[in-house]
């Protein structure tokens, strides 16, 4: 077999040689083409690490934004309440005021009389 070679002995040496040429350039670009990939991974990760920061970042202002919500609720209730009661007792000193007039002839004399216009919308308002 080696004698039915032996003319072709240069070609096989040269197609040895370029397919030697031919792997080491293939690994010499398949290294680059990994070490390409590893610094694209490595970048992701680091956008990914920046983007889960920011996550956490985003639900704790979430979670403070709902806090302050129901703070506000609870105020505007507290506040509905104490207007309630204001009321209630500007309603309970007008009766008490219009029963003091129609009972004590001093006070429906003095209510008779002309009083500032701010006193007398302050004592009508129902």
């Amino acid at each position: 077999m080696i004698s039915l070679l032996k003319p072709f002995r240069s070609q096989i040496f040269a197609m040895v040689g370029v397919m030697a040429v031919c792997g080491l350039g293939a690994t010499v670009v398949a290294w680059l083409h990994i070490q390409r990939q590893n610094a694209q991974l490595e970048a992701k990760e680091a956008q990914i690490g920046e983007l889960v920061a920011t996550n956490k970042g985003w639900a704790a202002h979430a979670a403070e934004q709902n806090r302050l919500r129901e703070l506000e609720q609870r105020n505007v209730l507290l506040l509905e309440d104490k207007l309630a009661l204001i009321e209630q007792q500007n309603t309970a000193a007008a009766t008490q005021l219009k029963e003091l007039e129609a009972s004590n002839a001093e006070v429906k004399e003095y209510m008779s009389r002309p009083i500032p216009a701010d006193l007398r919308r302050l004592l009508d308002k129902k």
